[in-house]
């Protein structure tokens, strides 16, 4: 793919054509399957636990399926942007994501309740989340991309610092009913407007200023793509690390308040954690566009593994919010670094349904994470097992990146391709 121009008037052209959008991303991920369900279970554990009487590891079960279904949902989300694109996906992944949120206000105690409805907003919401957002950037930003995506990923960052505290207005003004309800009004009422207003109209799924005849001809098919060693390896530690991180996330406030923290001291440290995130994420997207960025990633990843050590120690406040922040980097870093290593190793002619396809390592990691954490504790009545092979399986996944080696050149395949399309 090229654009006219180079270096920064480049990047300056990208921006002011699509910096509306990369906010718009930031805003819209805040209630995607993969952060607003997470985000808030963990302050509505306890007052599940309460009304209900389900233990840690039967609620935290719930992400299974909400993060989980994304095995599914992810692959459902390529097609969508591919067949409709991304505005109609996200629009109705949005609008559906809310409905499943709003009808958990009215569950009565059976377990499969939860799990029903944590997994309708999964497949209803599949196309409010990162294979459609990804996507709209990827496809709008060549030269400045790595920070692009990292800009617009920092929405996890913001669910982090804002659901928790949606879903504890909700609960201190109507109980667990109104948590989950507070969450609802929270998609429909301020991300889907914004969504309707602001998202381009065009059908295809890149859905990209870019979209011309240079740009669709570059990239690998998904076919060709799950050929290579190099998408295995990505999926392999992207799902290391979501095994990692995801059991960490909802899972954190619990821990805290455990350890002697009061639970506005523990919500306090979710905002250091989504801080992080967004730092993680724009510092990341930046230097991986000058820097290989599997050693970036190995360099925010093993901080990270430390510490989980430190979680497991009785800290200060301030302790246990650095070592929040350590782990928030290594979360922010995860997701914009698989959109980058997607386009960078595969090309953006079938990105959706290629990273919809790696998202599936995603789901697979962050959603079993939560339950195994869970019944961990339920069993032994501590964190300290799960923290410590979450410690292990950021290290393994760094080194899983590292063994990627040097990025392919696709100009070859490019030049190749735009030659097809004359001819045709």
């Amino acid at each position: 793919m090229t654009i006219e121009g180079s270096g920064a008037p480049a990047k300056r052209a990208e921006w002011q054509a699509s910096w509306h959008l990369v906010l718009l991303t930031a805003i819209g991920l805040t209630c995607s399957p993969a952060t607003l369900p997470v985000y808030s279970i963990g302050v509505l554990t306890a007052p599940l636990q309460d009304a209900f009487g389900w233990g840690r590891g039967t609620i935290q079960a719930a992400i299974l399926f909400s993060t989980g279904l994304g095995i599914v949902g992810g692959p459902f989300a390529g097609w969508l942007v591919e067949r409709f694109g991304v505005r109609r996906a996200v629009l109705a992944g949005v609008t559906g994501l809310s409905a499943a949120v709003a009808t958990c206000a009215a569950m009565t105690g059976a377990v499969w309740q939860l799990y029903l409805l944590y997994g309708l907003m999964a497949l209803l919401g599949a196309g409010a989340g990162g294979v459609s957002w990804t996507s709209l950037i990827a496809g709008r930003f060549e030269r400045s991309r790595g920070l692009a995506l990292g800009v617009a990923l920092s929405g996890t960052g913001v669910a982090a610092m804002v659901v928790p505290r949606i879903a504890a207005a909700g609960l201190q003004h109507g109980g667990w009913q109104a948590g989950y309800l507070a969450l609802a009004c929270f998609g429909l009422i301020v991300v889907l407007p914004l969504c309707a207003l602001l998202l381009p109209r065009r059908k295809h799924g890149v859905d990209s200023k870019l979209d011309t005849g240079q740009a669709i001809a570059i990239g690998l098919t998904l076919h060709k793509a799950l050929r290579t060693s190099h998408f295995w390896l990505i999926g392999l530690a992207t799902c290391f690390i979501y095994i990692a991180v995801g059991g960490l996330i909802p899972n954190m406030v619990p821990a805290l308040t455990d350890a002697g923290l009061s639970p506005a001291e523990a919500v306090s440290i979710t905002s250091f954690f989504g801080l992080a995130i967004i730092i993680g994420r724009i510092m990341v997207g930046s230097l991986v566009d000058h820097v290989w960025a599997p050693a970036i990633a190995a360099g925010v990843l093993l901080p990270a593994a430390a510490a989980c050590f430190a979680f497991q120690l009785p800290l200060s406040f301030g302790a246990y919010a650095v070592s929040a922040v350590f782990i928030g980097m290594a979360t922010g870093m995860e997701l914009d670094m698989l959109g980058f290593l997607v386009a960078r190793y595969f090309g953006i002619v079938h990105f959706a349904r290629i990273y919809g396809r790696a998202y599936m390592f995603v789901a697979a990691g962050a959603g079993s994470a939560p339950l195994a954490f869970g019944a961990a504790y339920d069993l032994t009545g501590s964190y300290a097992l799960p923290l410590t092979l979450s410690a292990g399986l950021l290290v393994a996944g760094a080194m899983a990146l590292l063994a990627l080696g040097r990025y392919p050149d696709l100009a070859q395949g490019n030049s190749t391709a735009k030659g097809d399309l004359q001819t045709a």
